[in-house]
């Protein structure tokens, strides 16, 4: 565990005015693309600070791009930058058809998941054909590819029917698979094993972390029903949003909202098995189509997308511009689905491709989009070029504190919005704007008939520090110690207040050696002064600190030393000197006298054991005839039978047979460590007879 810890504060002038208007600053920006298009739909900040952009690429080697497509089509094209938006990696992954990138996700594993759809058959980087291979026009199949944290592909998997079938989003899941939402309009063949309701069907697919499928369900009425958002539930189940044109039918319990030519935001909630709990249907009198759905700090959840209908139906406010123009349209439920407030935002031309929703760690949530609109309703500056990325601040009750055009001299599209680490907002969308607006370098393609993606960062001069927001959760082991780095400037005093700690206060700019010795979340606090004013900043449970593994003891049977087999890894010692190479639960001594074993945890928290005076070759004691322990267990290849041989049992008979009783093996026990070769063995629950004319000794093990 580390035990440096920094904080990073922004120095604040402390100041009155209004927020209403325009509060960022352009810090940077990049463009990156190929001499064809790259048109980016899917973008995050990394755990290391930096920031993936993927999309998809037409292009061939040039400019950005470092790897020819592998059709004439186009294919995922993924770029990774630094914290400052420096390229440090490109790469593309497709067939020699055509592959469209709908999600990306950063792993637990510090890799990457990456989801949409494709209609290639087995070729370039996709092992799997599509369901439908001997078709002139082949349909799309949802297409997964799992990647390191350096772009290099590990696995990929192909899930769909005979027809069409588009990823659109996914998440990881609590047990390190994927849950993944799209629609389909395949009915019972591939992987598909329930018939459709209508023309498409919500369809979720859940796999395991090698992606393997788990099941799959089914989710629509009797029209058309488009899945684009899809997110875990604290109970461990999932809720699913899109937009629906189905009346009363099928799984849908309501009718839409306006006739049936026009759409309603639909959401769907299921259990961890994917059965459905409840579903509700949102909408006015005309077309209103969700895209996002965001967790929100109290239970609920937000939805977003855009709407064309005026005050109707579930719709309390009207759009600002004529009826045949959208705007965005966010609509706040509580747990169980039920409204809580909606707003509409928008100019009086038409608001377009809604991309994000964000929650802000220092309340309220992030708006990203694109807009045809100038100065009119919500919108508070004229677009430079024609179609620009829009981006809105608004507070934890949809009040809108903020709104930003992001201007280039171009057509954008695709507007994506996230808070990063260190406070402040990053944009990307793809553009065929040259230089000109906050855009500081020309397109790949200088004729501007092709995109490219771009990327912007932008100081909010409105921020207030919070660290939750800052920086990622710290998480120590029980006793561990750490030290605070204060970076704020303009402050004469500061105190600190740490919950759970010793100490518990501190005024020091820069607090050390602050000790955590009880498991639990921890807030920490600090209130920063100056000659004018005061600051006085909460992380809420900002230090995690887990528990200390439960105390153990080594046993010694046969010629062998063994730890519990439930630690994530081990060190063995000899008279308090590292043994290199022994790593595992059990260790075989060479010589006489006290050893040792450190483990650690799921949480990398350790515990440490002596064992003294260990004596090889005479732990068997009279009266003790004879004893026996298997490793590893479960075990793959190999398996090691340990015993300890008296002189009254020079030889003792072995069998190893099935959960039937059925005899598999048998073989002779000589040695005091005797190795058996299992791999043909199926994997499943066997058990190891050892045996003379008096005595039989049973133990049971795991074939993986």
């Amino acid at each position: 565990m580390a035990r440096f810890l920094i904080l990073l504060f922004v120095s604040i002038l402390y100041f009155r005015c209004t927020i209403a208007q325009n509060p960022l600053v352009k810090q940077w920006d990049y463009r990156y693309g190929g001499t064809g298009n790259d048109k980016l739909t899917v973008f995050k900040q990394s755990n290391d600070g930096g920031f993936v952009l993927g999309g998809n690429s037409s292009s061939t080697i040039g400019g950005d791009k470092s790897e020819p497509s592998w059709g004439n089509s186009q294919d995922f094209w993924i770029v990774k930058t630094d914290f400052a938006g420096n390229k440090q990696w490109d790469k593309r992954f497709g067939g020699t058809r055509i592959e469209d990138l709908k999600a990306l996700l950063q792993t637990r594993d510090g890799g990457y998941i990456l989801g949409g759809y494709s209609n290639s058959g087995i070729s370039g980087d996709k092992t799997e054909s599509n369901w439908d291979p001997a078709s002139a026009n082949p349909s799309n199949d949802y297409w997964i590819i799992k990647i390191d944290a350096s772009g290099n592909k590990q696995w990929d998997k192909r899930y769909g029917g005979i027809y069409d079938d588009k990823l659109s989003c996914m998440e990881q899941t609590d047990d390190g698979g994927y849950i993944l939402g799209g629609y389909s309009g395949s009915g019972i063949s591939g992987d598909k094993t329930q018939p459709s309701w209508g023309s498409t069907d919500y369809w979720i697919v859940r796999v395991d972390s090698a992606g393997t499928k788990l099941w799959d369900k089914r989710f629509g009425g009797t029209n058309n029903d488009q899945l684009y958002s899809i997110c875990c539930t604290p109970d461990g189940g999932y809720l699913a949003g899109g937009y629906s044109w189905s009346q009363l039918s099928g799984d849908k319990t309501q009718p839409n909202c306006g006739a049936s030519t026009f759409c309603d935001f639909w959401i769907v909630k299921i259990d961890r098995a994917g059965n459905k709990q409840w579903d509700k249907r949102y909408g006015g009198s005309a077309n209103d189509e969700l895209y996002c759905l965001q967790p929100a700090d109290d239970g609920g959840y937000m939805l977003g997308g855009y709407s064309w209908s005026g005050i109707s139906g579930d719709k309390t406010q009207n759009n600002w511009g004529p009826s045949y123009t959208s705007d965005y349209w966010l609509v706040k439920i509580d747990s169980l689905g039920n409204i809580q407030w909606d707003k509409d935002f928008g100019g009086v031309q038409r608001e377009d491709e809604f991309g994000t929703i964000s929650r802000t760690k220092h309340g309220g949530y992030l708006l990203g989009g694109s807009s045809y609109s100038d100065i009119s309703g919500n919108k508070s500056e004229n677009n430079l070029g024609l179609e620009q990325t829009w981006i809105i601040k608004i507070d934890s009750t949809g009040n809108k504190q903020w709104d930003k055009t992001i201007f280039t001299s171009g057509h954008d599209e695709t507007g994506l919005a996230i808070p990063t680490m260190d406070g402040c907002y990053a944009i990307a969308n793809y553009t065929n704007g040259g230089t000109g607006g906050y855009k500081t370098q020309a397109n790949r393609d200088t004729s501007l008939l092709t995109y490219d993606y771009w990327i912007s960062k932008f100081r909010d001069t409105t921020f207030r520090p919070n660290a939750n927001y800052l920086t990622r959760d710290q998480s120590l082991c029980m006793g561990a110690c750490i030290d605070f780095v204060n970076l704020s400037q303009g402050y004469n005093s500061y105190r600190w207040f740490f919950q759970g700690a010793i100490p518990s206060v501190d005024s020091s700019a820069n607090p050390q050696h602050i000790c955590y010795h009880a498991a639990g979340n921890y807030d920490v606090s600090m209130v920063a002064v100056n000659n004018n004013n005061s600051d006085t900043i909460v992380f809420s449970n900002y230090i995690r600190v887990y528990p200390s593994p439960l105390p153990f003891e080594i046993s010694h049977t046969g010629n062998a030393l063994f730890a519990p087999q439930n630690f994530v890894s081990y060190q063995w010692y000899y008279l308090h000197q590292l043994i290199s190479g022994a790593t595992d639960y059990f260790y075989v001594p060479l010589q006489t006298g006290d050893y040792s074993v450190s483990v650690t945890d799921s949480n990398s928290c350790g515990a440490f054991a002596e064992i003294p005076n260990v004596k090889v070759g005479m732990d068997v004691q009279p009266g003790n005839s004879f004893q026996f322990e298997i490793f590893p267990n479960p075990a793959t290849d190999i398996l090691y039978v340990f015993v300890s041989l008296s002189s009254s049992l020079p030889d003792a008979d072995l069998e190893i047979s099935n959960a039937l009783g059925e005899r598999l093996m048998t073989g002779k026990i000589k040695e005091e460590r005797t190795s058996i070769t299992i791999k043909n063995l199926s994997p499943g629950i066997y058990f190891i007879d050892v045996m003379n004319a008096d005595n039989r000794w049973i133990k049971k093990f795991i074939k993986q």
